[in-house]
C-alpha cells in the first residue's frame, strides 16, 4: 500500500509541475462541457421571421398575434414583399410571412384564404421545424374560425377527438436536458486520456526503463498512475452535475451520491482501457490521440447520446453495448431526469465492471510481458 501511494504522490507532483495540464483536466473539461451542451443542442428559437402584412385587419392582426405568442419565431415586420424576400435571399431573414390584402373579407365570407410563407431551405434543421410550427399554427387558428362562425350561426360545433400528449421526465422537449448526461461522459474522457498519457510520458522522457526496475510491483505501479487521474475524474463528475443542473436546469431526480459512485465504475472502465492502450503505443500524444478517438470522438455517434442505437444496424448496436459510454449515458439518464435507482442500473454498473476488469487484467498482463 505505501509503494501505491508512493507512485501516486509522485504523479500528483508530475501533474502538479505541469499546471497547463492540470487545468485542461479539471476547468477545461468543465469548459468543454459548457460549450458542447450550447454549440450541439438542437433547440432552436427565436429564428428570424419578416411579417408583411398586406391586409392590417383584426384577422390578419389576430393571426400576427399567434405568430408572436410562439417563442420559434422572432417576428419583424416589413412593408413591402420584395424587400422582405431581399433579406430572404441575403440570409438576414429565414422565414417571410405575407398576408393578402382580402385575408380578412374571404375569411369572414367563409371561403378559403391563403397566407404565402417562405422558409430559407439552404438549413434544413431551421426549415423544417419552421415549417411544422407554421402548419400547426394555421390549422389551429382554422379551427377556432370555424367555431366562431358556427357559433354565429347559431349552430354547435361537432365534436372531435381529443388529443391530450403528456410527455413526462423532459416536459418541454428540451434537446440540451437530453444530452447533458451523455456529454458528461465524452468529457469524462480526459480521465482516461491523463492515464494513457501518463506511461507514455515516461517513454518519451527515458525514465521507463528505471521504472520498471524498481522493486515495487505491477499493481502498485498502474494502479499508482491511474489514481490521481481516477480522482480528477470524481471531481469533475460532481463540478459536470453542478453545470447541468444550474446552468442548463437539468432535472436531479434522483440519488447524487448514487450517481457519483456509479461514475466510478465508468471512470475505472475507461481508465484500465486507457493503460491498456499505454502499452502497445510509444508516445504519449500517440495514446491521447487514440485514447480521445475511442472514448470522446467514438461515443458521440454510437452512445444513444445525439443518434438513437436502435436505428442502426445489428452490427453498430453491438458495438454500442460494449462501449463504456452507452452505459453511463443510461446511468446519467436514469438518475437525473427518470429519478431511477439502482434496481434499474445495475446492469449497466456492471457491464462497466467486467470492462474494467478485463481491461485491468490485460494492461498488467501485457505490462508483465514488457518487464521479462
Amino acid at each position: 500500500m505505501r509503494a501505491f501511494w508512493a507512485i501516486a504522490h509522485n504523479e500528483m507532483a508530475q501533474l502538479y509541475r505541469d499546471m497547463w495540464y492540470l487545468f485542461l483536466l479539471t476547468i477545461g473539461g468543465m469548459a468543454s462541457l459548457i460549450i458542447m451542451a450550447y454549440t450541439m443542442s438542437a433547440d432552436i428559437e427565436r429564428v428570424e421571421t419578416l411579417m408583411v402584412d398586406l391586409d392590417q385587419s383584426r384577422e390578419s392582426r389576430r393571426f400576427i398575434q399567434a405568430l408572436q405568442n410562439d417563442t420559434f419565431f422572432a417576428l419583424n415586420f416589413m412593408a413591402g414583399r420584395r424587400a422582405a424576400e431581399q433579406h430572404l435571399q441575403e440570409g438576414t431573414a429565414r422565414v417571410v410571412i405575407i398576408i393578402p390584402a382580402d385575408y380578412g373579407q374571404r375569411l369572414n365570407r367563409g371561403e378559403t384564404v391563403q397566407v404565402q410563407a417562405l422558409i430559407d431551405g439552404s438549413i434544413p434543421n431551421i426549415a423544417e421545424p419552421a415549417r411544422a410550427h407554421l402548419s400547426a399554427l394555421t390549422r389551429r387558428l382554422a379551427q377556432d374560425v370555424l367555431v366562431e362562425q358556427l357559433t354565429r350561426q347559431g349552430m354547435a360545433a361537432a365534436a372531435s377527438p381529443a388529443f391530450q400528449p403528456r410527455v413526462r421526465y423532459n416536459a418541454a422537449l428540451k434537446t440540451i436536458v437530453s444530452v447533458i448526461p451523455g456529454m458528461m461522459g465524452i468529457v469524462l474522457s480526459i480521465s482516461a486520456v491523463g492515464a494513457a498519457s501518463a506511461l507514455g510520458r515516461e517513454r518519451e522522457r527515458g525514465t521507463f526503463e528505471m521504472l520498471i526496475c524498481t522493486p515495487l510491483g505491477r499493481w502498485p505501479l498502474l494502479l499508482g498512475r491511474v489514481c490521481p487521474y481516477v480522482l480528477i475524474g470524481l471531481l469533475d463528475v460532481i463540478l459536470f452535475a453542478a453545470i447541468g443542473h444550474f446552468i442548463f436546469n437539468m432535472p436531479l431526480r434522483g440519488n447524487l451520491v448514487l450517481f457519483v459512485l456509479l461514475s466510478c465504475a465508468y471512470l475505472f472502465a475507461i481508465t484500465s482501457t486507457g493503460v491498456l492502450i499505454a502499452q502497445f503505443v510509444q508516445t504519449q500524444h500517440a495514446a491521447m490521440i487514440i485514447t480521445f478517438m475511442l472514448f470522446g470522438i467514438a461515443p458521440a455517434y454510437l452512445s444513444d447520446i445525439f443518434f438513437p442505437v436502435f436505428t442502426m444496424p445489428a452490427w453498430l448496436q453491438q458495438e454500442s453495448a460494449l462501449m463504456p459510454a452507452t452505459h453511463f449515458t443510461a446511468i446519467a439518464r436514469g438518475i437525473f431526469l427518470k429519478g431511477v435507482g439502482w434496481q434499474a442500473l445495475w446492469p449497466n454498473t456492471l457491464a462497466l465492471l467486467l470492462t474494467g476488469m478485463v481491461m485491468s487484467t490485460l494492461a498488467y498482463l501485457r505490462f508483465q510481458k514488457k518487464l521479462g
